[in-house]
């Protein structure tokens, strides 16, 4: 037995380390992800370092792969496997066929895992940035059900549906964020290129300024004169809320925040509906242990509001009880259509099909409402650009007004 130590992440993402004993380093990464954990160093006790490419941690390196990468690979594999071509061959193919050069590298990895005898799960499962843990169990549990190619098409299907309805949430949410970056690029430059100039003139003529004057003045000489200031203080107050939001507590309250915001609040929650009904559905229609189904939708909608409600229904179903009364405490998280939709499934049997209709209700519901909110956002963020920039340019040509009544 040989002992080694250890750097590794858990499911949650915390960091960890210590030491383990194993036969040799593939055996010390297998205890270490039968415990749950991912190692991203394992260095033996005599101090040798072993590099992340000996242990096929190819994940420590990996980039994360666009979902409509992901999207393909899943309905080629499908077809290979339908077809009995054999996974070593079907994964040869992949990689062959992969434009993704992330993609590639994670493939090869797996191809040379299974060529070893490890199953196709725990392959993949070495790379959770590249394969989603949702794609990691459905393989799994059509490895394991004989199922392969059935549940790789409801992946791409998952997939597709689930890239789909963030695109339009992206898209609806990028035009004000762009037109805010704009407005306040343009304020940057008026303060710092065009009022210091008019700022002399006004000097000169000795002209009593307004307070707006003087307010944008203010500001513009600070941005000039003290500008390394401003940008610390700008970057002090990105590097805070980062970390904030990074913990426990900030990431609770990010959470709470962002649901509460009218309209976007609730498009985010429509969208995170759809995803809890679509995963939902998809792994229920896998077989997949109910316990386990809601531990993975709380890993694919991932707030924190939501989390603690799954986690109390998942103490219902150990007590026995419902998984809607759970849902059912949570009015502001799942509405009555959700709680009923649920507890119909859990009467009748039927949660897969009841759960898909929900998640067509609400994908349709978050297509339909970022178009129209594209449509109401656009005028209404040129008013505010053009509001910002006007104040500014107002504000510097009010004293002008006043010089041209005094020579009157």
């Amino acid at each position: 037995m040989a002992q080694f130590r250890y750097q590794a992440v858990n499911r949650t993402g915390k960091k960890l380390r210590g030491t383990i004993e194993a036969v040799d380093q593939s055996a010390a990464v297998s205890e270490l992800r039968k415990s749950g954990l991912y190692p991203t160093k394992l260095i033996a006790a005599a101090g040798k370092s072993i590099f992340r490419q000996e242990l096929h941690l190819g994940f420590l390196s990996d980039r994360r792969v666009k979902l409509q990468d992901i999207v393909p690979f899943c309905r080629q594999f499908a077809t290979l496997v339908r077809a009995g071509v054999s996974l070593n061959k079907s994964l040869e193919v992949l990689i062959a066929q992969t434009g993704n050069k992330t993609l590639k590298q994670a493939l090869q990895h797996v191809q040379d895992d299974v060529r070893q005898g490890i199953s196709l799960q725990e392959a993949f499962s070495k790379h959770p940035k590249v394969f989603p843990e949702m794609f990691v169990n459905m393989v799994g549990a059509g490895e394991y059900s004989g199922q392969l190619e059935t549940m790789l098409e409801r992946l791409a299907v998952f997939f597709e549906r689930q890239h789909a309805t963030s695109q339009k949430m992206v898209s609806a949410l990028t035009y004000p964020f762009t037109v805010f970056i704009i407005a306040i690029g343009v304020s940057i430059f008026l303060l710092v290129s065009v009022v210091p100039n008019l700022a002399q003139t006004f000097a000169e003529q000795g002209v009593n300024l307004p307070l707006p004057t003087r307010i944008v003045l203010g500001i513009s000489h600070f941005l000039v004169d003290q500008w390394y200031l401003a940008l610390g203080i700008g970057l002090a107050i990105v590097l805070t809320a980062g970390s904030f939001i990074r913990s426990d507590r900030g990431q609770l309250f990010w959470d709470t925040w962002i649901l509460r915001i009218p309209v976007f609040g609730t498009l985010y929650r429509k969208g995170v509906l759809a995803r809890f009904a679509r995963t939902f559905s998809t792994l229920e229609g896998s077989s997949v242990p109910i316990l386990e189904v809601l531990d993975l939708i709380k890993r694919v909608i991932g707030n924190r509001l939501f989390d603690q409600a799954l986690t109390e229904a998942q103490q219902n179903l150990r007590k026995g009880e419902r998984i809607s009364e759970a849902l059912d405490n949570h009015p502001i998280l799942f509405p009555a259509i959700v709680t009923q939709m649920v507890a119909i499934g859990e009467e009748t049997g039927e949660m897969e099909s009841l759960m898909g209709n929900l998640a067509d209700f609400y994908e349709a519901e978050v297509i339909e409402m970022s178009s129209r909110l594209s449509s109401l956002l656009e005028p209404l963020m040129i008013m505010f650009l053009a509001g910002i920039v006007g104040m500014i340019i107002l504000s510097v040509y009010l004293p002008m007004f006043t010089m041209m009544n005094f020579v009157r």
